[in-house]
């Protein structure tokens, strides 16, 4: 039964792998360019991740790589209005500001809320992240560390933030929840694009034109490790949950294919780093790979990519205590280096 599941949920997702993204709706379902900032203020620098939401409807921001731990010292990470309009305290934890036009943006896991109602300019400062858990969820959900969670709605209802602009930048969501594939997540103004959970992210304001968020042609023949990777690689970690709690040596296992390859999965090696990309993080191990996965072949209908698996078993025990990032590079024959990563807790 249990492996009777396991195939179900691989087939829905690869269903989903090989459908078209729907777009966020008409225009008129996304705010006007130049309506919001970054949610964080003028001149500060902080990092993102994948969207995410019932509606895919939020995203998370804070500063660092890897973010604050629990009991950090937060009273100088201040949280602002994306754009001018009226506060409204929903809890300890959290505020709504209503907008022009129905527009709505919610902010969560914070504290030391400044205003409970009344008129709000844009980057005026309101709270603090919030820096312990029992502070951060005080409306229940879940948070791995401090950080913003930032929402949009249009006439009380959640709306995707795909196609979103923020001081210019523009999200594309990618695919399914926290995606951290820089060729399918990641945020884009002019010719500058920026991917989750590595780059760095300076609010400058909302550029003098609004709308600098014009798309930006990929090179997939990038042959760095430090590229975001080509769309047609396809990474699976199917042993390690985001935000999984970690104690001792664990089992990093998952498969990896290039689904344009010409014959065989298209992936020669995988490579594992902690806390912070190729030539930034912590280069771990090559993990070994062309383990069969029947599962897999028989889910995609195709035999050359049974030996797709790849499994690496790492020691946490050297580890602080909290929240660390793992990332997982595959090396695509044809189209280079592509990742996916994964945030876990350390437990003590």
């Amino acid at each position: 039964m249990r492996r009777f599941i396991f195939v179900l949920l691989l087939a829905l997702a690869t269903l989903s792998w090989h459908s078209t993204p729907v777009a966020a709706a008409a225009s008129a379902s996304i705010p006007p360019p130049g309506m919001f900032q970054l949610p964080f203020p003028l001149g500060d620098t902080w990092t993102f991740n994948g969207v995410h939401g019932a509606h895919k409807e939020a995203i998370d921001f804070s500063v660092g790589r890897p973010w604050p731990r629990w009991r950090a010292d937060t009273s100088q990470i201040w949280v602002v209005a994306a754009a001018p309009g009226t506060i409204r305290k929903t809890s300890s934890c959290g505020f709504e500001i209503d907008h022009a036009d129905g527009w709505t943006t919610v902010y969560y896991h914070v504290e030391h809320i400044l205003r409970d109602s009344g008129m709000v300019q844009a980057n005026e400062k309101l709270a603090v992240i919030a820096n312990t858990p029992r502070e951060a969820i005080c409306e229940g959900g879940s948070a791995t560390g401090p950080h913003l969670h930032f929402g949009l709605k249009r006439n009380g209802q959640d709306v995707p933030i795909d196609g979103m602009i923020l001081s210019g930048w523009r999200i594309h969501s990618g695919r399914g929840r926290y995606d951290s594939n820089c060729a399918r997540m990641y945020i884009v103004r002019g010719e500058q694009r920026l991917c989750p959970y590595t780059d760095a992210l300076t609010n400058t304001g909302i550029p003098a034109d609004g709308d600098n968020g014009t798309a930006l042609a990929q090179n997939n023949n990038d042959d760095s490790p430090l590229s975001g990777g080509a769309e047609s690689v396809q990474i699976e970690v199917d042993s390690v949950a985001d935000r999984a709690v970690v104690q001792g040596v664990m089992s990093v296992q998952g498969w990896a294919i290039d689904h344009a390859a010409p014959d065989g999965t298209g992936i020669d090696h995988i490579h594992v780093y902690l806390d912070g990309p190729a030539g930034e993080g912590t280069f771990l191990a090559e993990a070994s790979y062309a383990i069969a996965r029947s599962d897999v072949a028989q889910v995609l209908g195709d035999e050359r990519f049974r030996p797709a698996g790849f499994v690496y078993e790492w020691d946490t025990a050297h580890l602080s205590p909290g929240q660390h990032v793992l990332f997982v590079y595959a090396h695509s024959v044809t189209s280079g280096w592509s990742f996916t990563s994964r945030t876990v807790v350390v437990k003590p």
